[in-house]
């Protein structure tokens, strides 16, 4: 997996998301069916991964698109998370059991080609719908994460990116092994 850059401001942001969908795409359309299939509920298979970065994208897309109005407002004043400070707060959180749950769990129905294309559809969506903020705005405004709770929209765009990364390096890793 190639590294990426600690992006800070929103046109750094919507380049790491696009460089990481061309990344899972290009990986994910490469596996052969078989690969693409291998595991199960418990242990999941490269199918259940993007199913689920599909489901974990979407409403993020959706919640960009809300009016300012309508979003919560950060408090505190606190300038917004580095990519590296929300990476190792997700990690606790895995660490400490933090497991996707309700509407992330995924449930892979769709041939490879079609999970492929859902997954790129929904990141898209994400840079399109970014597209529309400031910088200014990516640390007024904030977003309830199911695990991590209260993230600024800058620091939810982080997750997203880490999020993204720590599934695809999964992936390698668990086919690596078989």
């Amino acid at each position: 997996m190639t590294t990426l850059p600690t992006p800070q401001t929103r046109e750094e942001l919507l380049q790491a998301l696009a460089q990481m969908q061309g990344e899972v795409v290009t990986y994910f359309r490469k596996l052969s069916p078989e690969e693409f299939t291998r595991g199960s509920a418990e242990e999941w298979s490269p199918a259940h991964h993007l199913h689920h970065l599909t489901l974990s994208n979407a409403p993020l897309s959706q919640a960009l698109q809300i009016p300012r109005d309508r979003l919560g407002r950060r408090g505190g004043g606190r300038a917004s998370r580095s990519y590296l400070d929300i990476r190792d707060r997700y990690r606790e959180a895995l660490a400490g059991g933090a497991r996707a749950s309700g509407r992330y769990v995924p449930d892979p129905q769709a041939d490879q080609a079609t999970l492929v294309e859902e997954y790129a559809g929904a990141t898209a969506a994400v840079r399109t719908a970014l597209a529309g903020w400031t910088d200014a705005d990516l640390d007024r405004f904030a977003l309830t994460h199911p695990v991590l709770g209260e993230l600024s929209v800058r620091e939810m765009l982080l997750f997203t990116l880490y999020h993204n990364q720590h599934h695809l390096g999964g992936v390698k890793a668990s086919l690596e092994q078989a």
